[in-house]
């Protein structure tokens, strides 16, 4: 199976566990990477993990990625709307001072909060084409 064909099979039950890996995503990296806090100026001061695991604002923005990552694997045969899709994302994070190093962060942690959605269906396969 190709690369499309692998994200699309399982794209269905990761929109259907949206919520959960939203919260997942959220909560992991600032357990894992204290610092990537620090792009986000409504957590920089918040040091109580369990305020962070209740927290709207980081739980809408878990849905926001949920959301583009949606939009991303329905994309996938569309390459010049990704790219859009893609530089609109990555001028926003420049502009709230993301650093790349981050970027690699997130996707690692995604990883992490989709693998128990996926359960039977995830493979090695299913893994290298979400990296």
């Amino acid at each position: 199976m190709n690369v499309t064909g692998c994200l699309m099979s399982g794209s269905q039950r990761l929109t259907d566990g949206c919520f959960c890996c939203s919260r997942c995503l959220g909560n992991r990296l600032f357990e894992t990477h204290p610092e990537c806090k620090d792009v986000f100026f409504l957590f920089r001061d918040v040091q109580d993990l369990e305020m962070l695991r209740t927290s709207r604002e980081l739980r809408a923005h878990g849905l926001r990625v949920m959301s583009f990552i949606e939009k991303t694997v329905a994309r996938l045969d569309q390459p010049e709307r990704l790219e859009a899709l893609a530089v609109e994302l990555g001028k926003s994070h420049y502009h709230y001072n993301a650093a790349p190093k981050y970027y690699n962060y997130v996707g690692a942690e995604f990883i992490c909060a989709v693998q128990p959605i996926l359960k039977e269906r995830w493979t090695t396969e299913l893994e290298e084409a979400w990296k």
